[in-house]
């Protein structure tokens, strides 16, 4: 782990819209899709047998309720458009738009049919890829009214209150058959292809984006090293794994010798150069076990796991030697000398090793190194048991412990499961499932009229293969329990536990009517489900193989090859078979499938929002101080700058560096280096306004940005930062005051109208270099320009 951390960021654009836009993502696939029906039933009134497949006047007559449906569609769409910059947070909008989305696709149901494999398809498919882009509160609304909608119009046509799918005949013959599929797989394809593709596309890139912004919540953005908060993590993991293992562990701390005069002397951006070389060379000498951190401003921390004191030496010493050959230059060619001092502590794992005994004790032969006359590399010996606890509790912030790993927990959701409990979990819901299809075929066998709803051989038949497949679950799941004990992730057990899965569910759709609701919900919850908790590849393949599986037995139905849901009975129509039992039969189906699918989506995508958003503000955050961190506080620069450019109004960017901060450490210990910077910026987060921004630049330097702000305006708000600064009380562990007082550089856009950022940052960092030179503890604006005199 000792090369730098980098991931290139791939944000599909639709994460980022705001509230409305998102609102009008159903608007626009209205528009699409019934465009798509508008040309399927033109083509369908020009066939010349269409009055045996379809009501034509009834069909011709709703066309222009498409246009107008369409037309209402578009007219939203372009409101929505204009309400996304001036109301870009209007919630109220997504509601609207997911209302007209869910009512215009019911009444096209109706039409065709609300037990139909389409309105299943649509009900499913559509609310789970709406948990990907629109707000839960929004998508169970848009399901409530548009199942309500639904299961009104079934019960309507079941009273004799309303025709069932007028818009379509019943199939008579081969011919009206063969259509009927058509027109069935017509009006759902779309649904299942927007929605598989949409979801599948989309969580791949969620995943991206989180797994960027995890990766910079756990990077120091400066040297692409593990941050502070990373490499406590590691150290923890480590330590835990050499109490396991009883393996030895070694902590490295190095400091990089008098790194205040590169700073002083050639600049804050000199300075930089010089900590990514660092990191750099220092992450390319250790081994791949290793890993590096930066423990501070200009401090690392090198961490070796199975390594005695004696192998953590020599490498220290390697360290060292490299640090001491670097060739870096300033920007006038002169050579910048780097050297760094060591301390190291290791230990064999024991059940009484802590991670903070080990930092303390590297920390403490550091000190030994800097006064023995630094550049030099000093081991440490580990306290007892009890010293170690106290180490603890001085060196590792409890809030760093098992960050990473709740870290990416929070990223994966279901993901942060082993691949066998999730496959576990997809067997026991299948074994819930078929448990339900046992008791519904018993009950139906039991029923005195049974010979009328169901066909009484092929019903004692079904009965044997449900118990048949609940016995391969059964064994899966014992298969799948043994993998899981075993910590394997069979790739070959996911697929045949899948395609078990799928081609059972077509099988027993088979029997009952597969073009139905029922196989509509299974077909569209069963593939978004599984993109949540399996590898997208593993899904794509059992999807394909039931989808090409479906079809061919649909098309061989209605060919006559096959009986169309053999399991109803004579007398009863299969195509449209409403009575109720079969209705409510296909609702039992059903209604298992849509809950489980809807609350795992609900847990699982419902929260992912919520993490991004947390792991967003971990990822702008520096952990230590609350503050901007300084990948942060520069793309805050960038915006600031813009928009005072475009508004014509005045920016202020002011650097600041904590007076004296390496003597505090050094006499008072790290922990109470922390403590003073967490109470500084504080201080400077109190001190300044709300329109202002404050990050952690360096070390102990810190970036303020002050908005509509010139010279008089700055220099009051500055003096005022460093006298509350210089009346900050800090105790250090032993009770003694600790002074902290800061330098303050300031440059304005009003003196470089034209500098970008860096020239901004750069000037500010040339007049806290003025204000060091000053005496520190005092503010220093842009320097004067040269007088008439002085040019003469």
């Amino acid at each position: 782990m000792g090369k730098p951390l980098s991931i290139r960021l791939h944000v599909l654009a639709a994460l980022k819209w705001n509230s409305v836009e998102r609102g009008c993502a159903p608007l626009l696939q209205i528009l699409l899709i019934f465009a798509y029906y508008i040309a399927g039933a033109r083509h369908v009134l020009a066939r010349p047998d269409r009055e045996r497949l379809v009501d034509a006047a009834l069909l011709e007559a709703q066309l222009p309720v498409m246009s107008v449906l369409a037309g209402g569609a578009l007219l939203l769409f372009l409101l929505g458009l204009a309400l996304r910059q001036r109301r870009p947070d209007a919630l109220w909008f997504q509601f609207l738009g997911s209302q007209y989305y869910c009512l215009a696709l019911v009444w096209v149901g109706y039409l065709t049919g609300t037990l139909s494999f389409a309105t299943g398809v649509v009900l499913m498919g559509a609310t789970l890829t709406g948990y990907v882009l629109l707000d839960r509160r929004v998508i169970l609304a848009g399901f409530g009214v548009a199942f309500t909608a639904v299961l009104a119009l079934n019960l309507a046509a079941l009273q004799g209150l309303l025709p069932y799918a007028p818009a379509l005949r019943a199939p008579a013959d081969v011919a009206g058959a063969v259509f009927w599929t058509h027109a069935t797989l017509f009006i759902a394809a779309p649904h299942l292809l927007l929605s598989l593709v949409a979801t599948g596309v989309m969580l791949t890139q969620w995943r991206r984006r989180e797994a960027y912004i995890t990766s910079i919540g756990l990077t120091d953005a400066l040297t692409l090293v593990h941050n502070r908060r990373s490499i406590f993590d590691q150290l923890e993991a480590e330590v835990a794994r050499a109490r396991r293992q009883g393996t030895p562990l070694a902590v490295v701390l190095l400091d990089l010798d008098h790194f205040k005069r590169i700073n002083d002397t050639w600049g804050h951006a000199t300075g930089d150069r010089a900590l990514r070389e660092a990191a750099g060379l220092l992450a390319a000498t250790l081994r791949q076990s290793d890993a590096i951190g930066r423990f501070g401003g200009e401090e690392f921390l090198l961490l070796l796991p199975d390594t005695p004191e004696e192998g953590a030496r020599l490498l220290a010493e390697r360290c060292r030697q490299q640090l001491a050959a670097l060739e870096l230059r300033a920007d006038d060619g002169r050579r910048i000398p780097l050297s760094a001092s060591f301390g190291l502590a290791a230990a064999t794992g024991a059940a009484a090793l802590e991670a903070g005994a080990l930092v303390l004790a590297a920390d403490t032969a550091l000190y030994r190194a800097k006064q023995g006359g630094r550049n030099r590399v000093e081991a440490g010996e580990v306290a007892a048991a009890d010293a170690g606890a106290a180490g603890s509790e001085r060196h590792t912030p409890s809030r760093y412990t098992g960050l990473r790993r709740v870290l990416r927990q929070m990223l994966r959701g279901g993901q942060s499961w082993h691949v066998m409990d999730r496959v576990v979990l997809g067997l026991v819901m299948m074994g819930a499932m078929y448990a339900g299809f046992t008791a519904w075929a018993l009950l139906a066998r039991l029923r005195p009229d049974s010979a009328q709803i169901i066909d009484p051989v092929l019903a004692v038949e079904e009965f044997r293969l449900l118990l048949l497949a609940l016995a391969g679950v059964g064994v899966l799941l014992l298969v799948a329990l043994q993998l899981r004990r075993r910590g394997s992730e069979s790739r070959l057990f996911q697929h045949i536990a899948q395609q078990y899965y799928g081609l059972t569910l077509v099988g027993f759709g088979t029997l009952v009517g597969m073009l139905t609701l029922p196989g509509g919900v299974v077909l569209a919850a069963s593939p978004l489900v599984g993109f949540i908790f399996f590898e997208i590849s593993i899904v794509c393949w059992s999807l394909l193989t039931s989808t090409l599986a479906l079809f061919a037995l649909a098309y061989a139905s209605a060919l006559g090859w096959l009986p169309y849901a053999p399991l109803i009975a004579e007398g009863v129509s299969r195509y449209q078979p409403l009575t109720p039992f079969w209705m409510a039969s296909y609702y039992a189906f059903a209604l298992p499938v849509m809950a489980m699918a809807i609350r795992l989506a609900d847990r699982t995508l419902g929260s992912w929002r919520q993490r991004g958003e947390m792991l967003l503000q971990l990822s702008l955050t520096d952990m230590l101080t609350g503050a901007h961190n300084r990948g942060s506080i520069l793309r805050q620069l960038d915006k600031e700058l813009a928009r005072a450019r475009r508004q014509g109004t005045p920016l202020t960017v002011v650097l600041l560096d904590l007076d004296h901060f390496k003597r505090i450490n050094d006499t008072w210990g790290h922990p109470t280096g922390d403590r003073v910077l967490q109470a500084a910026a504080g201080v400077l987060q109190a001190s300044v306004r709300q329109c202002d921004a404050v990050g952690r630049y360096g070390g102990e330097e810190f970036l303020l940005l002050l908005p509509d702000t010139g010279h008089d305006g700055a220099a009051i708000l500055l003096e005022r930062c460093r006298q509350r600064l210089a009346e900050l009380q800090v105790m250090a562990d032993t009770g003694a005051p600790v002074p902290v007082t800061a330098s303050f550089g300031y440059a304005t856009t009003t003196d470089a109208p034209e500098a970008g950022a860096e020239a901004l940052v750069q000037r500010a960092d040339e007049a806290l270099y003025r204000a060091k030179a000053a005496g520190r503890n005092c503010v220093e604006g842009p320097a004067p320009a040269p007088s008439s005199a002085n040019v003469a």
